[in-house]
C-alpha cells in the first residue's frame, strides 16, 4: 500500500532557512509536527531545547526534559518533542527562571531573545486573516493558528497583544504611519524600523512600505512587517 502524507523525516542539509543549527555535524534533525506554525517557519521543540538553548547534550536528555513538563509554551507545559516554536513563541524555563521570546536575526532564522518574567505572561500575535464565525461574530486569525473575536476595526497586519495561557486582549498595534515594526524576511531581516507610507497597491507586485531605520529610508514588502511597538527592542 502506498504511504499518505509526507515524509516525517528530516535532514540537516534540507532544513529550511529559519533553523538555526549546524548542519553538517549530524545527518538527522527532528522534523516539527503540524501545528501551530508553517515546518518551514519554526523548529522542533527538542532542536531548541539541544541545538539553541544547550540545556541538554544529546536528543534523549532534550526530550526528558521536554515529557517532564519542564519546558513552557505560550505559558503552558508542552510535552511533544516535535511541537513546532515559531515567531514570537514565549518559552519559559521556570526551574531556571528564564524566559525567552522568539525574534529572528538578519539571516531569517530563528533568535531567542531573553525577556523578564513580567514580559512572559503575554504574547504577540499578528493578524492574518478576518472573516464571520458563527452567530455573525467577527474574527481574527493570528500567525500562530490562534482564532479570537475581533473589533470591526482591526485590519490584517495589525498585532494583538494577547494574555498567555489565556487569550485576553490586551491591547492592539496598528499598521500605520510611525508603527515601530520588526522585519521578518528579506534583505532588512531582524531590523527595527518605522513606518514611513503604506503605497496603494497599483498591480501585481506585492504591496509595500517605505520604512526608516538610523537615519535611512528604505522599502520592503508590507507582508514582512510585524508590528512590535515598543514590546521588542
Amino acid at each position: 500500500m502506498a504511504k499518505i502524507g509526507g515524509s516525517s523525516h528530516l535532514k540537516r542539509l534540507a532544513a529550511p532557512v529559519y533553523a538555526p543549527i549546524a548542519r553538517k555535524t549530524f545527518v538527522w534533525l527532528a522534523k516539527p509536527m503540524p501545528g501551530t506554525h508553517p515546518a518551514e517557519e519554526s523548529v522542533a521543540l527538542v532542536t531548541l531545547v539541544r541545538d539553541v538553548l544547550k540545556l541538554a547534550d544529546n536528543s534523549r536528555e532534550a526530550k526528558r526534559a521536554i515529557r517532564g513538563g519542564e519546558i513552557l509554551i505560550d505559558g503552558r507545559a508542552v510535552k511533544r518533542e516535535r511541537f513546532p516554536v515559531g515567531l514570537m513563541d514565549v518559552v519559559s524555563i521556570p526551574k531556571m527562571g528564564k524566559h525567552y521570546r522568539v525574534s529572528v536575526d538578519s539571516h531569517e532564522r530563528a533568535k531567542l531573545v531573553e525577556i523578564p518574567e513580567a514580559a512572559a505572561a503575554y504574547k504577540l500575535c499578528k493578524v492574518q486573516r478576518k472573516g464571520m464565525a458563527p452567530g455573525n461574530r467577527m474574527q481574527a486569525g493570528l500567525h500562530d493558528g490562534r482564532n479570537v473575536a475581533a473589533e470591526n476595526d482591526l485590519k490584517v497586519g495589525d498585532t494583538l497583544k494577547l494574555a498567555v495561557p489565556g487569550q485576553k486582549v490586551l491591547g492592539v498595534m496598528k499598521l500605520q504611519p510611525e508603527a515601530r515594526c520588526l522585519i521578518v524576511r528579506g534583505k532588512h531581516a531582524g531590523q527595527i524600523a518605522i513606518v514611513m507610507k503604506i503605497h496603494a497597491r497599483t498591480s501585481r507586485r506585492a504591496p509595500e512600505v517605505t520604512m526608516k531605520s538610523d537615519g535611512s529610508e528604505f522599502i520592503t514588502v508590507r507582508k514582512y512587517l510585524f508590528v512590535v511597538g515598543d514590546e521588542v527592542q
